[in-house]
Protein backbone atom coordinates (compact mmCIF):
# COMPACT_ATOMS: atom_id res chain seq x y z
CA UNK A 1 0.00 0.00 0.00
CA UNK A 2 1.96 3.47 -0.66
CA UNK A 3 -0.89 5.73 -0.06
CA UNK A 4 -1.78 5.90 3.86
CA UNK A 5 -5.15 6.57 5.05
CA UNK A 6 -6.68 10.11 5.42
CA UNK A 7 -7.93 11.27 8.88
CA UNK A 8 -10.78 13.06 7.05
CA UNK A 9 -11.98 9.83 5.06
CA UNK A 10 -10.66 6.72 6.80
CA UNK A 11 -9.61 5.44 3.62
CA UNK A 12 -6.62 6.44 1.13
CA UNK A 13 -7.73 8.98 -1.46
CA UNK A 14 -7.19 6.41 -4.24
CA UNK A 15 -9.56 3.89 -2.20
CA UNK A 16 -12.31 6.59 -1.74
CA UNK A 17 -12.40 7.50 -5.49
CA UNK A 18 -12.93 4.00 -6.00
CA UNK A 19 -15.89 3.57 -3.27
CA UNK A 20 -17.39 6.59 -4.61
CA UNK A 21 -17.21 5.66 -8.16
CA UNK A 22 -18.75 2.19 -7.13
CA UNK A 23 -21.59 3.50 -5.14
CA UNK A 24 -22.87 5.88 -8.01
CA UNK A 25 -22.39 3.41 -10.38
CA UNK A 26 -24.88 0.62 -8.07
CA UNK A 27 -26.81 3.87 -7.29
CA UNK A 28 -26.38 3.13 -3.34
CA UNK A 29 -28.48 4.47 -1.27
CA UNK A 30 -26.12 4.05 1.95
CA UNK A 31 -22.81 3.16 2.92
CA UNK A 32 -21.95 1.50 6.25
CA UNK A 33 -17.98 1.26 7.72
CA UNK A 34 -17.66 -1.49 10.47
CA UNK A 35 -15.28 1.02 11.65
CA UNK A 36 -16.61 4.50 13.41
CA UNK A 37 -16.53 7.38 12.18
CA UNK A 38 -16.58 10.56 13.33
CA UNK A 39 -19.45 13.25 11.84
CA UNK A 40 -16.80 14.97 10.10
CA UNK A 41 -15.81 12.11 8.53
CA UNK A 42 -19.40 10.56 7.80
CA UNK A 43 -20.15 14.25 6.19
CA UNK A 44 -16.89 14.24 3.68
CA UNK A 45 -17.14 10.50 2.61
CA UNK A 46 -20.88 10.95 2.19
CA UNK A 47 -20.30 13.58 0.04
CA UNK A 48 -17.18 12.20 -1.81
CA UNK A 49 -19.52 8.98 -1.98
CA UNK A 50 -22.99 10.61 -3.14
CA UNK A 51 -24.89 8.51 -0.36
CA UNK A 52 -26.00 8.38 3.20
CA UNK A 53 -23.09 7.22 5.48
CA UNK A 54 -23.09 5.47 8.77
CA UNK A 55 -20.67 2.92 11.22
CA UNK A 56 -21.86 -0.31 11.42
CA UNK A 57 -22.17 0.78 15.42
CA UNK A 58 -24.79 3.11 14.47
CA UNK A 59 -27.04 0.76 13.37
CA UNK A 60 -26.35 -2.17 15.79
CA UNK A 61 -28.08 -2.16 19.72
CA UNK A 62 -25.76 -2.48 22.35
CA UNK A 63 -23.67 -5.46 23.01
CA UNK A 64 -26.33 -6.90 25.58
CA UNK A 65 -29.29 -6.22 23.33
CA UNK A 66 -28.05 -7.66 20.39
CA UNK A 67 -30.21 -11.04 18.68
CA UNK A 68 -28.05 -13.70 17.85
CA UNK A 69 -26.69 -12.24 14.10
CA UNK A 70 -25.18 -14.53 11.25
CA UNK A 71 -22.62 -12.46 8.89
CA UNK A 72 -21.25 -13.30 6.05
CA UNK A 73 -18.32 -11.83 4.43
CA UNK A 74 -18.26 -10.75 0.81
Amino acid sequence: MTESFSRRTLLSPGKAREVAQACRAAEVGVAVFVNPLTEHQRAVLGDIFGCLVISGEDSSPPVGERPHMLTARL
